[in-house]
Formats: structure tokens, C-alpha cells, sequence
């Protein structure tokens, strides 16, 4: 299976060239190279370094593929947190209990899902709190 997944991740590098081409630069026949194209046999580390050289990329890379690029950056919004603000200032310490415990729950379901934005909310969470207080 995985040598399968490899193989088909050198025809995918391999671009427009032909098989000979492609073994011809790794210092391999074609049918050599046929063999670890098509999951036959399992492409040995001193060959996935050599893809890798040829390509460009890193050895995990001919492996798993390229990295998954990080998720953009909300776009910031001042006036979203100044309306938020704005809006704490105007709430009675009942108000913003009541606030903070609906807000707890949320960020508990959050939690679950988003580990790390999770623990920013319980961060704003906890200032939240102490304003209430």
C-alpha cells in the first residue's frame, strides 16, 4: 500500500517526462524504475534522496507530498472589537456574568473541536471574567 502511494506520488513528480527520462537522471533503466512507479517495489531511502535532489524538494516531500500551507489569518477587525467594548462598558456585573457563562459554553464546544483557538478564547475568557468581578 504504501509503496503504492509512493509510486504514484513519483509520476506525479516525474511531470511530463517520460519513465526513461525520469530513471535515466536517477541512474536507473526504465523497467527498474517502472517497478517503483507502479507500487511493485518500495522505493529505497537512497533513491527518495535522489528524487528529492532532482526535484527540488525535501526527501519526506516525495514521500507525504507537499506541506499543507497554513490556514490564512482571520482578517483583523478593529471595529468589531471596539464595538465589543463598547458593548462591555455598557453591561451591568449581572449582565456580564450571564455573558461569560454563555460565553464559557461556547468555548467549551470550541474546545472539542479547535484545541489551540480554545485556549486563546479561555485566555479572553478569563480577563472577561475578572472584569465582571
Amino acid at each position: 500500500m504504501i509503496a503504492l502511494k509512493v509510486g504514484l506520488r513519483l509520476k506525479e513528480l516525474r511531470g511530463g517526462q517520460t519513465q526513461a527520462e525520469f530513471a535515466q537522471g536517477l541512474g536507473l533503466s526504465q523497467a527498474q524504475y517502472n517497478r517503483y512507479e507502479t507500487g511493485k517495489r518500495l522505493l529505497p531511502d537512497r533513491l527518495i534522496e535522489a528524487v528529492a535532489a532532482r526535484c527540488g524538494i525535501a526527501p519526506e516531500q516525495v514521500v507525504w507530498g507537499p506541506a499543507p500551507a497554513p490556514a490564512p489569518a482571520p482578517p483583523a477587525q478593529p471595529e468589531v472589537g471596539q464595538a465589543v467594548t463598547s458593548l462591555l462598558a455598557l453591561l451591568d456585573s449581572e449582565s456580564l456574568e450571564d455573558l461569560y457563562f454563555f460565553l464559557k459554553r461556547k468555548t467549551e464546544d470550541l474546545a472539542k473541536r479547535h484545541h489551540v483557538e480554545a485556549r486563546q478564547a479561555q485566555e479572553a475568557l478569563e480577563i472577561l471574567k475578572r472584569q465582571a468581578s
